[in-house]
Formats: structure tokens, sequence, C-alpha cells
């Protein structure tokens, strides 16, 4: 895991940007309490490291006919690398599912999957999750209703004492 050596501002730069990654770079160099040429070579070095990953627009799913989500459990029924190796490559090919996490547990993988609903859901599973290759068993959850989601990572900065 690289050691990224973040400063209490540049810190304060993500946090600032996990809130508004348009705010423009006269007002992020105010609030950190720089100049606009340092505030932006601080963000352009966090770009270079891979500290900031991008940047983006949340979408509704609404609004895009995609309001059903489903967490599905994978179980392979054997473990080997290029079992684990193909199933990670076709799920990077399966637009429906926006997250991937390899896990422990009863499970190997944990997706988060969206589709329009129950019946696009079901063809998704027939058509892609059940032809995935060494699959033992699939567990879905579907969402009910989402009580929080949260994109913004906790940024722990220090307190000045005076």
């Amino acid at each position: 895991m690289p050691d990224y050596n973040l400063d209490q501002i540049d810190k304060k730069i993500l946090s600032i940007l996990q809130q508004n990654g348009r705010i423009p770079n006269n007002k992020l160099a105010e609030r950190v309490g720089l100049t606009t040429t340092p505030t932006l070579e601080r963000v352009k070095r966090l770009e270079r490291e891979g500290v900031i990953k991008g940047y983006g627009a949340r979408v509704d799913p609404e609004a895009i006919n995609r309001g059903m989500i489903v967490f599905c459990s994978l179980r392979l029924a054997v473990h080997q690398m290029h079992t684990l190796d193909e199933v990670c490559e076709q799920i990077n090919q399966m637009p429906e599912i926006q997250a991937c996490y390899h896990i422990t547990g009863d499970s190997d993988f944990l997706l988060k999957i969206v589709v329009k609903d129950m019946p696009a859901y079901e063809t998704f599973m027939h058509d892609k999750l059940t032809r995935l290759p060494g699959i033992e068993r699939i567990y879905s959850n579907v969402v009910l209703s989402t009580k929080k989601e949260n994109y913004h990572l906790p940024i722990e900065e220090e307190q000045d004492d005076g």
C-alpha cells in the first residue's frame, strides 16, 4: 500500500473536493489558505499520484431507468487463480455491475448491480451471472429503499489547539 504523506492542507483539499468537485481553484485556494498556484499544484499532484481517482456527476438511477439495486454474493466452486481472473474479466464487461468486491466469508464476491426492474434482473441473472465460470452459488439481496448513501470518505484533519 503506497504511503502518500498527505499533510493537513492536502487533507483539507480532498475534503472540500469531495463535497464540491467543481469548486473554482480560487475559491478552493481561499478555503485552504493558499494562493491559487500552489493550490492547483497540490491538486495536480494528488491527481498524478492517484489519490484523486477522478471526477464525475452522480446520476439519479431512476432518471435513466436503473432504479432497482441488487447486492449479489457469488461463491465459486473451486478457488483457482485462472477461474478468479476469468470471473473478474467477465464481470468487468457487465455494465449492470457497478461494483465488485473480492471478499472473505461464505462468498467470494459481492456485487452491486443496477437494473430497471425485477424482470430485467431475472434476465441479467439468466443470461450473464449464471454463465460465469465456476459459480457454485448466487445469493441475491434486493434493495427495498436507500436510507443512506455517501460517496465521501472520512478524512481526518488535525484540529488546532489554539
